[in-house]
């Protein structure tokens, strides 16, 4: 599937490597930023759920640094994600100019119409997949994993011995 919107892109952009590359490097660095919109509010959720899970990395401050750590997060995901599916868009909430012709190379609608579908596109696939998952979780094809124990840490040697 990936190979056949790379093509489809290349298609549109007409053939031009720049555009091509700008809107392509754009497309994936979106999606990978708005993959973490998730990501760091498990921590808040896995604490709850998990309070006393194995966790080698800890955020002081207890509850309310864990909830500063994702809100702070957050903030820095959602900006990445809005200026790389806007280009733009922040640039006139402070009152500067913005062309994404000049500096994409393509017409606005088409970069949103790209972005925005692919989006769009990951998102009904991963519901989709969510639902599958749902449905084999109620047929008790699947469930949550018990909490395996871990194993004790063999015994430290004498000094000096093998």
């Amino acid at each position: 599937m990936g190979w056949a919107f790379v093509c489809f892109v290349f298609l549109l952009t007409k053939g031009s490597l720049a555009n091509f590359f700008s809107v392509m490097i754009a497309l994936v660095i979106s999606t990978t930023s708005v993959s973490y919109v998730f990501v760091f509010p498990a921590l808040i959720s896995l604490r709850r759920k998990y309070p006393d899970a194995p966790r080698p990395y800890r955020v002081p401050g207890g509850r309310p640094g864990a909830w500063a750590a994702v809100v702070i997060s957050e903030l820095f995901v959602i900006v990445s994600a809005v200026t790389l599916l806007w280009p733009g868009a922040l640039n006139g909430l402070f009152g500067q100019s913005y062309s994404i012709e000049d500096n994409w190379g393509v017409s606005r609608a088409f970069f949103e119409w790209v972005t925005l579908g692919s989006l769009a596109a990951m998102v009904l696939v991963g519901v989709l997949f969510w639902a599958i998952g749902r449905a084999d979780r109620r047929r008790g094809l699947t469930g949550e994993v018990e909490a395996v124990p871990r194993a004790a840490a063999p015994a430290d040697p004498a000094p000096g011995g093998h």
